[in-house]
């Protein structure tokens, strides 16, 4: 799991999400997210900004926090 797949998954987790009900409040899939807390998939910023205005959190990458 690479480095925003865990921030993603913490968040989810500390807000007590289950997969689906983020997909749904994100207008993402299911899969699309677990491929991301998996690591398996390299994020869009537009998909990072729909997680984090859902999640209210920011993601780092390296310097940078979306």
């Amino acid at each position: 799991m690479d480095k925003i797949g865990n921030q993603l998954k913490e968040a989810r987790i500390r807000q007590e999400l289950e997969r689906e009900r983020l997909a749904l409040l994100t207008g993402l899939n299911v899969e699309t997210i677990a491929a991301i807390e998996e690591g398996a998939l390299d994020v869009q910023i537009s998909t990072l900004y729909k997680l984090s205005d859902v999640l209210k959190c920011s993601f780092e990458i390296g310097d940078i926090s979306i």
